[in-house]
């Protein structure tokens, strides 16, 4: 600032744009330190939904919800010259989210997603057969635009599919069957490929692809692992849809 004001000193009946020297004006100051001090907070949420989640899982943490919480109020702060509380906010976040709380968390997620995306709610018929059990998760695909004979998923059916991946693969990793969750986690649903009736083979999982539906089939074992998952970290979301049903 001195440097501008030492020039416009030296210069004063130049055009503004043909100094060297420039000097923010002062919202432009607060704006950007508005923006970094969310930025801030919201780090703080990321930190904890990646260290809090279970190993390979997912934690969904709502960066508002926790600004409320944990009384933090950005602007509020900045207008009254105070320094945003990040630490008060980390404070409550490890509250919440620590020791177990986390994993629990992302566990009921996972529960939910699972419900969900497989029907589980609507009391879907499961279907069961000597060699195991199997859930069907429609998944809507289209062919590929570039390999003749394979299909891709359809646009419409990328979110929910991502969602009941997500789900299923905190539980397998919860539930022992790693190589299954590794499979599950390397599908990027954006530009995976398949062909009809394809299979992907893991021990005590296996999918196949239909053009309208994948279809999961567990081994009994895994299978009775998924229910007493779904019965354990569940039974809060389907108590609620069935409160919302009646």
């Amino acid at each position: 600032m001195k440097a501008a004001r030492f020039e416009k000193e030296c210069l004063p009946d130049i055009d503004p744009y043909c100094y060297a020297v420039e000097v923010r004006a002062e919202f432009q100051v607060s704006a950007e330190l508005r923006k970094f001090c969310r930025r801030l907070a919201s780090a703080a949420v990321k930190r904890a939904r990646n260290e809090f989640a279970p190993a390979s899982g997912r934690l969904d943490i709502d960066d508002t919800s926790e600004f409320e919480i944990a009384g933090l109020d950005v602007d509020a702060a900045l207008r009254a010259d105070r320094i945003p509380d990040v630490d008060k906010l980390w404070e409550s976040l490890s509250t919440r989210y620590g020791g177990k709380a986390g994993v629990e968390a992302a566990y009921k997620q996972a529960a939910e997603r699972i419900i969900r995306n497989f029907g589980l709610d609507r009391q879907k018929e499961v279907k069961r057969t000597s060699s195991g059990v199997t859930l069907r998760k429609s998944v809507y695909s289209e062919a590929s635009y570039s390999s003749a004979g394979r299909r891709r998923i359809g646009y419409h059916s990328c979110s929910h599919t991502a969602d009941c991946l997500d789900g299923m693969v905190t539980f397998a990793v919860q539930a022992g069957a790693q190589r299954a969750a590794e499979g599950m986690k390397s599908i990027n649903v954006h530009c995976f490929e398949y062909e009809y009736r394809e299979k992907l083979v893991y021990p005590e999982l296996e999918i196949v692809f239909f053009k309208e539906a994948w279809e999961f089939k567990f081994s009994h074992p895994l299978a009775e692992k998924l229910m007493i998952f779904v019965g354990q970290y569940g039974a809060e979301y389907l108590e609620r849809r069935a409160r919302e049903a009646r």
